[in-house]
């Protein structure tokens, strides 16, 4: 599906823990910058940032959805 993703319009948030075993952070990185108007955002937690860091999670997506 990568040759898709530049045809996406909206605006697109990718997130990814720093600290993640299984799916190295530039996969984010590669993703963000392939799909246009993407915003990265890496938290310092493994893979289930968005759950040991449930707050600082739900705060970046609340900003982004504004």
């Amino acid at each position: 599906s990568l040759p898709w993703l530049r045809l996406l319009r909206q605006p697109t948030l990718v997130m990814a823990g720093t600290d993640d075993p299984l799916v190295p952070t530039i996969n984010a990185r590669i993703l963000a910058r392939l799909v246009p108007d993407a915003r990265l955002v890496t938290i310092d937690d493994g893979r289930l940032f968005l759950v040991t860091s449930a707050p600082e999670s739900a705060r970046i997506v609340a900003e982004f959805l504004q």
